[in-house]
């Protein structure tokens, strides 16, 4: 029997290593590119995620030898923090996999280091590209190299609570509602109902992002030179920040820690029913319908400011990146061809990805699709007019600015900092991550 690699942890990993799917593998046979004893070409292959995307990986890959009996894929998958660390330990060792999956938090380390193989050549010979936006295909362009390739997307949306924001005294549209209209509103279904207008998210940066997307700008950019700077005006910034300090003061948006304790999807006020708007990614929108109570009616509904600006675009939930030491570059792309824009292999995965983006493999799992990823996979097609490009990949030292940001963002909503104060501060720790990484 085929030796696969399982990096889980406790009794899942005791019960596995006694079961008929595998062994662990301690040869030293997971070090990417090669052949097996049997003359086959060999990739391996680590990705992160839950129970059901183990075992539906699992099916693919099978499905793919089956269909590509010389090429033999060996597989390790661990949870996220795990994963990262043992990423890391591959890959200061040189043993980084052939294949593996990838956040975009993490693309311009690795790639930034030539760790990442270029995929410019494969794609439309071993990577088909038919099917798939090519704003979705630069999303990975770092210094005019594709470093990875995504399964799937999801894009900015507002969620609403209908009741609650029927009660408001003025009525948005959704196609061309503008900032300060939306703000507005949310100060309104606070007036009106005594509960949050505006429910926000943990990961804050988002909402800035989009704002400033409006405003043709960005949290970052790179110069010629591809070195990272800051992509915004100081008053663009305040005016976003602004606007979250005074719908804090009024209890229209609560301070940051009712989002950041919070220990699940149903507690949240908006899934209770107790909220008014939530802006966030098009993949909450399942979640959300599932946690939410039977009396709470959510729809799905275009940001403010779409009309004009590209500020939407199509974000990769993850991607697939082989590495730059693989022996085997041709084969591990052949396989990224096929769990990316394979039908049959679209149909194992369903939307645990979330919504495939290929059309081609959407269209043909979307009669097994539930009535609200249905509704997710249809917003995805409407706005296809309306997307940009894509925001650049993360600078390297990303997270840590991301984590600075929700530090200045709370203080703001505490009102222990001013707007000014917060630009100053974010700015600063900005240009010190840059020009530790970059210079």
């Amino acid at each position: 029997m085929k030796k696969k690699m399982f990096v889980l942890s406790g009794m899942v990993l005791a019960l596995l290593s006694l079961s008929a799917c595998g062994s662990s593998n301690n040869d030293g046979s997971n070090e990417a590119g090669g052949k097996t004893e049997e003359g086959k070409t060999k990739i391996t292959f680590n990705w992160w995620g839950s129970e059901v995307r183990h075992e539906r990986y699992i099916k693919a890959i099978e499905l793919f030898e089956s269909e590509n009996p010389d090429i033999d894929v060996e597989y390790e998958y661990s949870a996220w923090d795990d994963y990262w660390k043992k990423l890391a330990t591959k890959s200061a060792a040189g043993e980084l996999p052939d294949i593996m999956q990838m956040d975009a938090q993490y693309l311009a380390q690795y790639g930034e280091k030539n760790q990442l193989a270029d995929l410019s050549s494969y794609i439309g010979e071993e990577i088909s590209k038919e099917g798939i936006n090519e704003a979705i295909l630069n999303t990975a362009l770092i210094q005019d190299r594709i470093l990875a390739m995504t399964p799937a997307v999801n894009a900015m949306s507002m969620l609403i609570n209908e009741e609650k924001v029927s009660l408001a005294s003025s009525t948005l549209d959704y196609s061309t509602y503008t900032f300060s209209d939306f703000v507005k509103t949310v100060e309104e279904v606070k007036k009106a109902t005594g509960q949050y207008g505006w429910i926000d998210v943990s990961d804050n940066s988002v909402l800035l992002q989009y704002f400033l997307r409006t405003k043709d700008e960005d949290i970052y950019k790179y110069n010629a030179n591809g070195t990272p700077e800051i992509g915004f005006s100081k008053g663009n910034f305040l005016t976003f920040m602004e606007a979250i300090a005074s719908l804090a003061a009024s209890e229209a948006l609560p301070t940051a820690e009712v989002v950041n304790n919070l220990k699940s999807f149903d507690e949240n006020p908006f899934a209770l029913g107790e909220a008014g708007f939530l802006q966030t990614w098009t993949n909450q929108y399942v979640t959300y319908q599932e946690s939410a109570g039977e009396e709470v009616k959510i729809s799905m509904e275009l940001p403010y400011d779409t009309k004009g600006t590209k500020a939407l675009y199509y974000r990769p939930t993850f991607y697939y990146s082989v590495a730059e030491t693989s022996k085997n570059k041709e084969a591990s792309a052949k396989f990224i061809d096929f769990i990316v824009n394979n039908v049959e292999a679209g149909k194992i995965f369903g939307t645990e990805r979330g919504i495939p983006a290929n059309v081609n493999v959407k269209e043909a799992i979307y009669p097994d699709m539930s009535e609200t990823e249905k509704a997710t996979a249809d917003y995805l097609d409407a706005i296809e007019d309306l997307v940009g490009d894509a925001s650049p990949v993360p600078p390297v030292g990303y997270s840590e600015i991301n984590n600075h940001f929700k530090e200045v963002y709370a203080e703001v909503t505490y009102g222990t900092m001013t707007p000014e104060e917060a630009y100053t501060s974010f700015v600063e720790k900005a240009e010190e991550i840059f020009d530790e990484n970059y210079n």
